[in-house]
């Protein structure tokens, strides 16, 4: 079986997936939506190690797609090791997701809701995978917002809920902004969108080249949570945590680091340079953030957003392969991290705060050797996968800025090395109050559970044994067989780092091993609001762009009410207008009749009698029967539209994905 037919076969079968647990969601028997999804994620799977088995390297499909003018556009299908390795990386933390969810999500009335949105977003994050052409690519990388949108904001009855997912649609909404203004400017370039014409033809000594990529780069910052767009990420945990799994590791998160790597020949040095001070600038004070929370899983966001950055640091650099190693590896601890965290939630009775927790080191040992094992991988220890792919990314980046001819370039793998040292320090902070601390005794030993089992293969993948024969040499890793990772020099720079992330390690086992709370002082509430970017955003440039602080006497204490209220404001101002407006009609039409067509008709009776007679006719059965259907003709639209403004983004969202496919439909007709 070719490549382009195992792909359509995946694809089809997620969208099937998505159809018909949507139809079926309702029934009572929600085990068998379970199992139907999770039997579709296998083959979906087994479909992948086939298209991985019979790979061949630089396939490219296309397919006509539309003609607009004497110009044709092409759907393209883009295989190569990139492709593979996403297309089995996706399907494989899916799969384990969708097995924990079944005891996490148990008893949610709304659970056929859960995995046909799972269904959605795999089939979209696929899509966006194998597209070889950045419109195809932009299209699935549309869908993937809104399915996120749908997971994050999946308790729709709880506000912290549907304030992130809004704050998720909002701020990605201004990186997929740039995102269209790049393939823009890529097409006025080159007159072409498909990946394998542009490698071929992009110019880098155009300076409008590197405002292409930078624009480019927006979709990105949006999607991957880059400065100053990252603040979406955190409040994003407030969906179901093995969503939070899936959107935080493999998939989502991962889809900017991805199209940067589709688009690496197109960085220019310039734009290189922006990039990377970027990602180091996110991942230093994502780190810094991390630091400072409590809540179990907003570490982990925060975690997310520092990795993210170091990835984006390492591709600016040039270093292409090394970051997409460690999003590989990132992928495996991150996720298991997150459903170690479900886990632990789970037991807990639905708690967050890791300050309610400790002693879970007797209770679930398992969980907390896995903590240990995907911790110790985030954190860059030897004998872990995360050690092998981080090493990668600092010694590259380092490496880069030491190519430079001004020092000042190694303020950027500085601020790298930095957040690595404050990453140890977090996760050892969390393992010592959720696993260590207020040790009270209790059951010393649990029965192994569904979660303990779908986090086994995401612990084991966080070993170096995974993806090397050596523990320290990354040079010779499985992965860089496939994609080269290029010899690098200055290894004392990973001692180095290695050296004080363990001093981190024990300096946060100290202080936290005995907590108890405090006062807490400036530098906590500068972490703990991750120095003020949202309370800015909230406070400052969205009253600023709406023109009030209050709408209609609502205080906007919220990004979401303040959208929220400002929607409510427009909609009921469009409806007053309307109904306004019919009534004016109305009486406008009235006055007309009244005024000019009978005095007219009144003058014509005194002259002639028998015109008047027909005039009379005419007025009272034709003038005012059109009058009084224009009329309610008229309100009867108003009333439409009034139903049209319901205010309701999902509403909206769903229209606009009617409308694409229609027009999809259409444009492929022609």
């Amino acid at each position: 079986m070719q490549a382009n037919q195992l792909i359509f076969l995946s694809l089809l079968s997620y969208l099937l997936g998505f159809v018909v647990i949507i139809l079926l969601r309702k029934k009572e028997n929600k085990q068998l939506l379970n199992g139907f999804s999770i039997f579709l994620n296998v083959v979906g799977f087994l479909l992948a190690a086939l298209l991985f088995t019979g790979f061949q390297e630089g396939q490219t499909f296309h397919y006509t797609w539309f003609n607009l003018g004497e110009n044709q556009f092409r759907i393209s299908l883009l295989v190569n090791q990139l492709t593979v390795l996403m297309f089995i990386l996706v399907q494989f933390i899916s799969l384990l997701v969708q097995i924990f969810s079944t005891k996490y999500m148990k008893g949610d009335a709304r659970i056929g809701n859960y995995y046909s949105y799972l269904n959605l977003f795999i089939f979209s994050m696929l899509g966006l995978v194998v597209s070889g052409n950045l419109l195809l690519l932009f299209i699935f990388w549309e869908l993937v917002g809104f399915c996120s949108y749908l997971l994050i904001g999946f308790w729709f009855e709880k506000k912290t809920a549907t304030d992130a997912s809004l704050k998720a649609f909002l701020m990605n909404r201004v990186g997929d902004a740039g995102f269209l203004i790049g393939i823009g400017l890529t097409y006025f370039l080159y007159q072409s969108l498909d990946l394998s014409d542009l490698s071929t033809l992009f110019n880098d000594n155009n300076s409008l080249s590197t405002i292409a990529v930078l624009a480019l780069f927006g979709g990105c910052m949006g999607k991957s949570a880059q400065l100053p767009l990252q603040v979406w990420l955190p409040d994003a945990m407030a969906g179901p945590t093995p969503a939070s799994a899936l959107i935080h590791a493999a998939t989502m998160v991962a889809a900017g680091i991805f199209l940067l790597a589709r688009i690496d020949f197109m960085i220019t040095p310039t734009a290189g340079i922006i990039i990377a001070g970027i990602g180091a600038l996110t991942a230093l004070m994502a780190a810094y953030s991390a630091i400072y929370q409590f809540d179990i899983k907003k570490v982990l966001a925060f975690s997310t957003v520092s990795q993210l950055g170091l990835m984006v640091m390492a591709m600016g650099a040039g270093a292409t392969n090394a970051a997409l190693f460690h999003l590989l590896t990132h992928a495996f601890f991150k996720a298991g991290l997150f459903l170690i965290a479900g886990a632990v939630i789970d037991h807990l009775h639905h708690k967050q705060d890791m300050r309610e927790m400790g002693g879970l080191l007797r209770k679930k040992p398992i969980l907390a050797l896995s903590y240990l094992i995907c911790g110790g991988a985030l954190a860059g220890l030897p004998l872990t996968a995360g050690f092998l792919s981080k090493d990668a990314v600092i010694l590259s980046s380092f490496n880069w800025a030491a190519d430079k001819d001004q020092p000042l370039f190694f303020l950027i793998p500085l601020m790298g090395i930095i957040a690595s040292v404050m990453t140890a320090f977090y996760v050892s902070r969390q393992f010592t109050l959720v696993f260590l601390q207020k040790q009270d005794g209790g059951k010393e030993w649990s029965k192994p559970t569904v979660y303990e089992w779908a986090i086994l293969p995401l612990v084991l993948l966080s070993t170096w044994a995974a993806h090397s024969l050596n523990p320290l040499d990354f040079e010779h890793s499985y992965f860089s067989k496939a994609l080269p990772i290029a010899h690098q020099a200055n290894h004392w720079v990973a001692y180095a780092l290695l050296a004080f992330a363990i001093l981190a390690i024990y300096l946060a086992w100290q202080k936290f091993r005995n907590f108890e709370t405090k006062a807490l002082g400036k530098s906590f509430d500068l972490g703990q609001n991750h120095f003020g970017i949202d309370d800015f955003y909230v406070k400052k440039l969205a009253p600023f762009i709406v023109g009030n602080h209050t709408i209609r006497g609502h205080e906007t204490d919220g990004l979401a009410d303040m959208v929220n209220s400002f929607d409510k404001a427009v909609v009921e101002g469009v409806s007053v207008n309307i109904e306004k407006s019919n009534k004016n009609l109305a009486k406008g039409l009235h006055y007309f009749d009244n005024g000019i067509v009978d005095g007219s008709v009144k003058m014509l009776v005194q002259s002639v009698i028998k015109l008047g007679k027909t005039g009379s006719f005419m007025d009272t059965k034709l003038v005012d029967g059109v009058i009084r259907f224009i009329s309610e003709f008229v309100s009867n639209i108003g009333a439409q539209v009034r139903k049209i403004q319901s205010g309701q983004i999902q509403s909206y969202l769903m229209a606009l994905i009617v409308i694409l496919i229609a027009l999809l439909i259409f444009l492929a007709s022609i």
